[in-house]
């Protein structure tokens, strides 16, 4: 039994030797479809394409785990809650898991969940908020001198804040691939 501890404290050691903090920043772009319950009404399905910048914080390794807190700023092309949506504010937490084949890069994939606020014009709500999940693939390519480079695409299911219509509630879900590129730094 003390062996076996003695071992995991090691490999615990060295796993904690390899993790670093990190930040990083890219730019994201994807189509999300809309589809939007009214009850007594069909369904309403509609897509916008989402850009924006992500500015991220990350604490582990590139060649195995890490933990990455994510704030992304982005608008729709065309709106989708009111006459008038404007700025889509979002925080994302992943789980990231890479993998070391000595090719030269590092193929992960990442489980996660966030939420966001979009910024609309009604009446009476001034904003609309999101809840998802996700998950999705990507690999890290060194650049050296600490930088690396970042390029994934997730699936990101979200589900929206109820809206008041009156005599009814909407609900509204959407989902998006969304494709990452970026830069990364290692301290």
């Amino acid at each position: 039994m003390k062996r076996f501890i003695v071992i995991m404290a090691l490999c615990l050691g060295v796993l904690h030797a390899e993790a670093t903090l990190h930040v990083g920043l890219g730019g994201i772009a994807g189509s999300e479809n809309f589809r939007v319950k009214n009850p007594g009404i069909s369904d309403r399905k509609t897509s916008a394409t989402l850009q924006g910048v992500q500015l991220k914080l990350g604490y582990g390794s590139i060649r195995s785990y890490a933990v990455e807190l994510d704030l992304g700023y982005g608008r729709y092309d065309k709106n989708i809650f009111s006459e008038r949506d404007s700025d889509y504010v979002y925080f994302d937490i992943s789980l990231i898991k890479a993998f070391d084949l000595e090719w030269g890069f590092y193929p992960f994939f990442k489980l996660g969940f966030g939420t966001g606020e979009l910024e609309v014009r009604r009446t009476v709500t001034k904003s609309v908020s999101s809840g998802s999940f996700f998950a999705g693939l990507g690999g890290y390519l060194p650049l050296g001198a600490g930088f690396d480079l970042e390029a994934s695409v997730i699936y990101r299911g979200k589900s929206w804040e109820d809206l008041d219509m009156i005599s009814n509630q909407t609900e509204t879900t959407s989902s998006i691939f969304e494709p990452y590129i970026g830069i990364n730094f290692r301290f």
